[in-house]
């Protein structure tokens, strides 16, 4: 019997324990812009932003919460998760907001734990493009 079998299997399950969570939380916040709620338009106002960023930033965080969950997908999903919550973070420290920080910072490295586990489609993207 080989040992690392049950380590494989218990590191796949919770990848998609982490990942469905990830999708779900990911789902909602970017929900709640796309659905317009006034206090997400709200805080993209106070922020400086215009109003049809909250659109963009609401189609990357559900987009990007739904490709999380195709395994070819998700490490290009991390890439662009990763990038969103970088920008939350700088967002809430620049205005103040360091209470709300941690949140996206946490996000940030749940999802770039995700990506780590799904680089291989992204390793092999760069390496085809590198040999052309």
């Amino acid at each position: 019997m080989d040992a690392t079998k049950p380590m494989a299997t218990w590191k796949l399950v919770l990848l998609w324990t982490l990942t469905a969570f990830l999708a779900v939380i990911l789902l909602v916040a970017g929900g709640t812009k796309l659905a317009g709620l006034p206090v997400q338009a709200d805080n993209f106002a106070r922020w400086g932003y215009p109003g049809w960023f909250m659109y963009v930033v609401g189609v990357m965080e559900a987009g990007g919460a739904i490709a999380l969950l195709i395994p070819r997908a998700a490490g290009f999903a991390a890439i662009l998760l990763c990038g969103t919550m970088v920008g939350a973070a700088l967002t809430h420290l620049a205005h103040g907001e360091t209470t709300a920080a941690p949140v996206p910072l946490v996000l940030l490295a749940l999802v770039a734990l995700v990506g780590y586990a799904r680089r291989a489609p992204v390793l092999s993207l760069v390496t085809r493009l590198r040999s052309s």
